[in-house]
């Protein structure tokens, strides 16, 4: 994770559930994007309200819906919640995943 110290990680996550329909995004700097909502539990007990962007296209979307190739079972344990508040995704574990399959 670029610009993310480990000791900055207070939870990951374990589980990811839909809690709304895919649209475009609203706020006018996402515009270009498709959104989805999502609620994210993390293995401390918190659960965050999240939204997952895809660009251009709702397929990215509709694959993580349906879990084409896996993306929804990976996507679930790949987020982290720092510090601060923020929940970004982990690319390093999502890497190693993809190497390992």
């Amino acid at each position: 994770m670029t610009g993310v110290k480990k000791e900055d990680i207070i939870a990951r996550s374990v589980k990811i559930d839909v809690v709304g329909e895919i649209e475009r995004c609203h706020r006018a700097e996402d515009a270009k994007f498709y959104c989805l909502r999502v609620k994210i539990h993390f293995d401390n007990g918190e659960v965050r309200e999240h939204l997952l962007k895809a660009h251009n296209e709702p397929k990215g979307l509709e694959n993580f819906l349906a879990n084409k190739k896996g993306i929804r079972d990976r996507l679930e344990k790949s987020f982290v919640l720092l510090r601060n508040g923020e929940v970004r995704v982990n690319y390093e574990r999502e890497e190693a995943t993809a190497k390992a399959d």
